[in-house]
C-alpha cells in the first residue's frame, strides 16, 4: 500500500469518525456510504477498520456500537459513572409495572396501534403510551388507513440503547407476562454495565 493509498484511507477513517460525532445518532450504513461517496462493502470495511482502531486504543474512551444496522459512537460503558457526573442528569423515574406492561406490547408486537396495545394489556393505556413517547422509548412511525386514522407505534433506537439491544430480534423469548421479561432485561443489562464499571 503506498504512502497516497495510506493517506486516503486515513482520511477515510476520519471522515466516518467525524460523521458519525457530528450526527449524535445512530446512522444507517447506506446514509453513511452515501456521504462519504462509497460502496457498500468499501462502507462495511471502514467499519470495521475505525471498530479496529477503538478496540486497539485502550486510552480512547469511545466505542462504536450497531442497533438495527445503523451505527453510533458511544462512551466505552466504563465510563458512564464518569460522563453521568458531567451531565448530572435528573434523576428520572423507573418504569412501573404499566410502562413496563405498554412497553413490552409495543415491541414484541409492533408495529400495533393503541387499540391492539390496550386490548394485550386489557385497559387504557393512553397515559402510559403519551409518557413512553416523551421518554423516547417508542415512537409513531405512521397511520392505518382506517377510520380515525390511528397512529402505528415502535419501539425507537434509544429503546434499543436502554436495553442493550441491536434490534428486537434480540429480545429473548416472550413469557405469558412480558413485562416481566423487559423488566429482567433491563436490569441484567444495568447490572453488567455496572460490573465494567468496577473493574
Amino acid at each position: 500500500m503506498g504512502n497516497n493509498e495510506l493517506t486516503k484511507e486515513h482520511e477515510a477513517i476520519s471522515a466516518l469518525e467525524a460523521i458519525l460525532f457530528a450526527a449524535g445518532d445512530p446512522l444507517p450504513l447506506d446514509v453513511i456510504g452515501r456521504i462519504l461517496g462509497l460502496a457498500a462493502e468499501e462502507t462495511i470495511l471502514l467499519v470495521e477498520q475505525l471498530q479496529r482502531k477503538y478496540q486497539r486504543d485502550i486510552q480512547s474512551g469511545l466505542m462504536l456500537r450497531v442497533i438495527a444496522d445503523k451505527l453510533f459512537l458511544t462512551i466505552k460503558p466504563s465510563l458512564k459513572e464518569m460522563v453521568t457526573r458531567l451531565y448530572r442528569p435528573q434523576n428520572r423515574p423507573s418504569l412501573s409495572q404499566a410502562s413496563y406492561e405498554t412497553l413490552a406490547a409495543i415491541a414484541y408486537n409492533q408495529p400495533c396501534t393503541r387499540a391492539q396495545v390496550e386490548e394485550i394489556r386489557g385497559v387504557n393505556s393512553d397515559s402510559i403510551i403519551t409518557r413512553l413517547l416523551e421518554r423516547n422509548l417508542i415512537k409513531e412511525v405512521g397511520n392505518l388507513d382506517l377510520p380515525g386514522r390511528p397512529a402505528i407505534l415502535a419501539v425507537t433506537d434509544h429503546f434499543l440503547i436502554e436495553f442493550g439491544l441491536k434490534s428486537t430480534q434480540d429480545l429473548p423469548a416472550a413469557d405469558f407476562v412480558m413485562y416481566k421479561t423487559l423488566e429482567n432485561l433491563e436490569q441484567q443489562f444495568q447490572s453488567q454495565t455496572d460490573e465494567v464499571n468496577e473493574r
